[in-house]
């Protein structure tokens, strides 16, 4: 459950949950530890449902497990809008109960994993509890070090992965950044939008301060459906340079400083300071490579 909240907080934050209550499970599974989240999300029904399969992938459910009669994790989907599902759950007791403690049902998800379930040692476990609350903390040179033990003995879900990517992303181990996260990258397609651009954008950065510019393009391109405003005009920033330092003064090039130049300037009240002086160096750069080039029938 600890993992669970965790991993939910990270996609869906605002999420609220409830205490755990315990029932009875089916003989020989022990018992049932149970409590309610809820939660506001932009994401369509079908979407949702996919995400939350995923989170029960990587907190250790799966298909042969299911087929054995064990159940690790199960997160169902009891209420979106104001459509409700598993009707028949509605009226246990326990549900009942959680219930109560709900301020508000806009999305409701039950939470049940049984207490036999267990697929890796109590410690190892407690260590991957840490280990998320340590890069949910921003105590990244701890998570590396947890996630990094982890790494040696078992072989760790995509996204916690890309964590431990983003664990040396923040404490500038641009290499492992690069690594870490470019191997997770592929099969992060199942998560937000907004996520994805976190890992993509964060793995063309390092790679950029490795100066392998070429390798850095591909994830600023990756990134760019994936963001908008501000943050598009950031991607596009970098990207400019990217493809500058590697073919020098080109059309090309211009274009991505026009770009970059027209989201910075169509969300100026919202830009941070820094945004503020790349909308300026941006100008700089334009108009530089604009007369190099001799392209005097350029919009600027």
């Amino acid at each position: 459950m600890v993992l669970a909240r965790g991993l939910l907080r990270l996609s869906f934050p605002g999420i609220r949950f409830t205490r755990t209550l315990t029932s009875p499970a089916c003989p020989g599974e022990g018992i049932y530890s149970n409590m309610l989240a809820e939660f506001s999300t932009e994401m369509d029904e079908a979407e949702l449902r996919s995400q939350l399969k995923q989170l029960e992938q990587q907190l250790g459910d799966s298909a042969e497990l299911r087929k054995a009669g064990r159940v690790a994790m199960d997160i169902d989907l009891m209420q979106y809008g104001g459509t409700r599902h598993h009707l028949d759950d509605w009226n246990r007791p326990y549900i009942l109960r959680l219930l109560r403690y709900a301020m508000r049902v806009v999305a409701v998800l039950l939470l049940s994993v049984a207490t036999l379930a267990v697929h890796a040692s109590e410690d190892d476990k407690e260590l991957l509890g840490k280990a998320i609350e340590y890069y949910q903390g921003g105590k990244y040179h701890e998570s590396i070090l947890a996630f990094e033990q982890l790494n040696k003995h078992y072989s760790l879900n995509p996204r916690f992965i890309a964590y431990l990517g983003m664990s040396y992303y923040k404490e500038m181990h641009y290499e492992e950044a690069a690594r870490y996260l470019s191997s997770s990258l592929p099969d992060m397609k199942v998560y937000s939008p907004m996520e994805q651009a976190v890992y993509a954008y964060s793995c063309a950065e390092s790679l950029f301060r490795l100066e392998r510019y070429r390798e850095a393009i591909k994830y600023y391109e990756q990134t760019l459906p994936l963001v908008s405003g501000n943050d598009k005009g950031d991607v596009l920033f970098h990207d400019a340079f990217a493809h500058y330092f590697t073919q020098g003064a080109t059309e090309e090039v211009a274009n991505l400083f026009t770009e970059a130049k027209e989201q910075y300037r169509a969300n100026v009240n919202t830009a941070t300071s820094q945004q503020t002086a790349r909308l300026r160096q941006t100008e700089n750069m334009l108009h530089g490579i604009i007369e190099n080039l001799g392209l005097t029938d350029m919009a600027y």
